[in-house]
């Protein structure tokens, strides 16, 4: 009789920083996993454990839908807000800390990691240096001190919560990703937005084997080590990469339009050749014109959204938008995530 095994079995215990992180079995039983629970309801899998949630900046999604999901699933969630009632915290080591921050990660991680049975950080890039930022200091110093799972709820380079729940709402409209195109399209925005999502949403992407256009201005390039990593990704699923800069023609033939702002690597710390590069681009504002143009296609963001600055009112409330359903399937993917790496997948609560 042949045993078979859990692919989620092998999560418990990891981190979760990048949807990389995980091997294709294991990807493809978060989705099944999130799936079941968003049809059937969900059970106490993680009753008596405890999240703690590290914010350094600013959420809804992601904190409300964390916070729901342990509820939901019989556990507990603990917000910690960095800088509001949370002491600041130093990452960086060897340094002299006669600043602002008044604890270092080398103590506080370990300790929440005593109290708590996952920590998931929300950190995202100053702005400053991006060959210092791209290396995400803040999330792995809490990955190397942390004794407990953590989960990256967005940090300078991924946001993979956010592309987990991408491809659930991909494969719930299309049924099958395979040689299905995905357009990734820059917008306008205010200021210089991370790339964390936009990376993120290429790189799941290319693990689904979809044909991916990504639509830019020049000067807007995602980082070339994310693009080797999309390239690689896409040739072993049977997908393709290609990188477009007229943003009407982008839209043609879409079964997925992914909008998303992002600011330019190129001038990364600079910030008035930054903005005055993007002032150079105001008319990449997705609309209902543009919409009409793809092969049936549904329009995806992350959210939160600037209307009638980065997607139009027509697009929004027109019949391509999936943008709330793709941010319900936040709270289901994470539920996935947080009771594989607990340990709990395929348990039965008390």
């Amino acid at each position: 009789m042949t045993t078979r095994t859990n692919p989620l079995a092998g999560l418990a215990g990891r981190n979760f920083l990048t949807t990389d992180d995980l091997s294709d079995a294991e990807l493809e039983a978060l989705l099944e996993l999130a799936t079941r629970f968003k049809a059937r309801g969900h059970k106490p899998l993680l009753a008596g454990k405890i999240l703690g949630m590290i914010f350094f900046n600013p959420s809804l999604r992601t904190r409300a839908s964390f916070e729901a999901g342990m509820f939901q699933l019989g556990g507990h969630a603990i917000d910690l807000s960095v800088g509001q009632g949370v002491w600041k915290l130093e990452h960086r080591d060897g340094t002299v800390m006669d600043g602002d921050a008044a604890e270092h990660l080398r103590e506080a991680v370990p300790v929440l990691a005593r109290y708590c049975d996952l920590l998931s950080v929300r950190c995202f890039p100053s702005g400053k240096d991006w060959s210092v930022e791209r290396a995400d200091p803040i999330l792995s110093g809490f990955a190397r001190y942390s004794t407990v799972p953590v989960i990256n709820m967005e940090s300078s380079l991924y946001h993979p919560c956010q592309a987990l729940a991408d491809l659930l709402t991909i494969r719930e409209r299309l049924k099958t990703t395979k040689r299905k195109r995905f357009v990734l399209v820059w917008c306008r925005h205010p200021r210089a937005l991370p790339t964390a999502v936009p990376n993120s949403a290429v790189l799941a992407a290319s693990r689904a084997g979809m044909r991916i256009s990504i639509a830019h201005p020049p000067g807007f390039e995602l980082d070339p080590d994310v693009m080797a990593r999309v390239r690689a990704n896409a040739k072993k699923s049977g997908g393709s990469v290609e990188v477009a800069h007229d943003f009407e023609s982008a839209f043609d033939g879409a079964d997925v339009v992914y909008a998303k702002e992002w600011g330019s690597l190129a001038h990364y710390g600079d910030d008035a050749a930054e903005k005055a590069l993007r002032a150079q681009h105001s008319g990449w504002i997705v609309g209902a014109k543009q919409m009409r143009r793809t092969a049936g296609g549904f329009l995806m963001h992350c959210l939160p959204v600037r209307r009638n600055v980065a997607l139009a009112d027509d697009a929004l409330d027109g019949p391509w938008s999936a943008v709330v359903d793709e941010a319900e399937n936040r709270l289901h993917v994470q539920k996935a995530l947080l009771v594989a790496l607990a340990g709990s997948a395929g348990r039965r609560p008390r």
